[in-house]
């Protein structure tokens, strides 16, 4: 009977131990599992690193290539671009030459400058401002002055609308482009008629007519090239003495050539 009851005994621990190892058993199991994707977790991180490391490695090895083949075909071509668009001083530079004005070319000037239009107009306005004097002269190139800022332009109407202006702008017109502007003055240096607008009535105290209409009847005078930027041409005024039938000094005229035009049609040999 004792025996018995030891078997039981053992029999009873066994079970209280197995049921003790169970838990014990799937706690282990569980945390083996965790362990397992907790690592899983700790590596995704560091092989995606990894994998954008490789990348980036075969990104920056394409990026030394093609920089070694740019080096081989002459540089990069982002550094270069400077060199091949030249700032805008050094394409002002290229100005077209004023011996384009020629004599035979001033000689066609005076060809439509020596019309009756002109020599009326201006024998007409010398005569009416024979007594002016310089102070009425400054009156009138201050009313001038004032006119261009202002709606009311009773002095500038009348020049522009006179027969000498109307035939100016033309002639102008007719050259399509190589002429940006036209004016004549009277022997006192005022305007007597013009293609457009000018800033100002007197010319007398400018070289256009103290080069020309001061120093005689022949006289011819070149002024230098200046750059225009808003069509970003090159122009040149060429200014000359008007005479009557007889020779006599009567007004002076400028002309402001498109210098950038006129060599176009040189080159193109029109």
């Amino acid at each position: 009977m004792s025996e018995i009851n030891r078997v039981k005994d053992a029999l009873k621990h066994a079970a209280a131990v197995a049921a003790l190892l169970v838990p014990m058993a799937g706690a282990a199991a569980l945390a083996e599992d965790q362990a397992e994707e907790g690592l899983a977790e700790a590596l995704q991180p560091a092989e995606g690193a990894a994998e954008d490391a490789v990348a980036g490695n075969e990104i920056d090895a394409e990026g030394e290539l093609a920089d070694g083949m740019l080096d081989e075909e002459g540089g990069d071509v982002l550094a270069a671009a400077p060199a091949q668009c030249p700032p805008v001083a050094a394409v002002q530079e290229d100005v077209p030459s004023t011996d384009l004005l020629d004599t035979a070319f001033v000689e066609g000037l005076k060809t439509w400058l020596d019309v009756p239009v002109v020599r009326l107009t201006l024998e007409s306005r010398n005569e009416a401002n024979a007594s002016l004097g310089q102070s009425d002269i400054d009156a009138l190139d201050k009313q001038w002055r004032a006119e261009t800022e202002s709606d009311d332009q009773p002095l500038i109407t009348a020049v522009l609308n006179s027969p000498l202006s109307t035939y100016l702008l033309r002639v102008q017109a007719g050259q399509l482009g190589l002429y940006s502007e036209i004016f004549v003055i009277d022997a006192k240096g005022l305007n007597a008629g013009q293609s457009s607008v000018t800033s100002d009535y007197w010319q007398g105290d400018e070289a256009k007519f103290q080069k020309t209409y001061d120093v005689g009847p022949s006289a011819v005078f070149i002024d230098e090239a200046e750059y225009h930027e808003e069509t970003d041409t090159w122009r040149a005024q060429v200014n000359v003495t008007l005479t009557d039938d007889g020779g006599d000094r009567i007004g002076a005229a400028t002309i402001e050539v498109n210098l950038t035009e006129l060599a176009r049609r040189s080159k193109a040999g029109i």
